[in-house]
This record gives structure tokens, sequence and C-alpha cells, in this order.
């Protein structure tokens, strides 16, 4: 996730504010912590950025956490495994089926259907497929 500069301004004026607050300091909701001269304040503002910094570092490499658990359902036939999991407001579907090495899957935004793929590839390569998918839709969100 990739803060826009007016987000992330807003932000670092948040957090610098918080920081201050923290320290037993107040400041009005209107005076700008990145123009102010006081080494407390530019401390606090400092500490924002560094947070800011930390927080989008560890989001960039995020890439390899699995964020799809599936869980398994009721099989359709003895021939096909049926997947599923609930992740927010999406839902997700898997069906394998191993003896014509065929995956399926779907994602559901609500009762929407946002994404279907049949593939020839393991479940394993449809999942990594399928958190890429999700993964940029919700930076797209």
């Amino acid at each position: 996730m990739q803060l826009g500069y007016f987000q992330k301004d807003a932000l670092i004026e948040k957090l610098a504010k918080k920081f201050y607050a923290i320290q037993g300091y107040v400041v009005p909701e209107s005076y700008r912590m990145q123009s102010a001269t006081h080494p407390a304040e530019r401390a606090c503002v400092a500490m924002a950025i560094f947070a800011i910094e930390e927080v989008e570092f560890e989001l960039a490499n995020d890439d390899d956490t699995e964020i799809i658990k599936w869980q398994r359902g009721q099989s359709l036939s003895e021939e096909c495994q049926y997947y599923f999991c609930k992740y927010e407001k999406f839902t997700l579907t898997l069906l394998t089926s191993p003896h014509i090495n065929m995956t399926r899957v779907e994602v559901y935004l609500e009762n929407t259907k946002l994404y279907v793929s049949e593939k020839a590839i393991s479940p394993q390569e449809a999942t990594e497929k399928l958190q890429d998918f999700i993964s940029t839709l919700a930076i797209e969100f």
C-alpha cells in the first residue's frame, strides 16, 4: 500500500501531534507540526515520518504472507474437492478435480462475482494467482 502525497502529509501531522501529546503537550488543531522549529516538535515529526516509512516498508515486503486460508467444504463428488474462504467482504471458492488436473477459483464481493479462473494448474498455483489478484484489487480500491 502506497500513500499519496496529501494522505502522507496529513498522516504525518496527525501522528506528530499524537506523539507530542504523549509527551504532555498540546498544540492547536490548525498548528502545522512540519513547520515547527522547536526540537521536541521536530522530533515528533521525525518519529511520524519514520513510523510511516516502516509501515510502508513492511507492507511492501509482505507479498509472501498468506492471506487465503482455505477451509474444506462439502465435496460435490468423490472426484472433486471443494474449499472456501471468507476474507472481509470477499468469498473465495476453490474447486479441484485431481483426476483431470483442473482447478477452478471464484471471487465474490458480497453477491457479485468478480473473478473466475479455470485452468489446469495445481491448487497452490491457483491460490498464489488468487492472492495476487486480491492484492492488486485491494491496491486499486
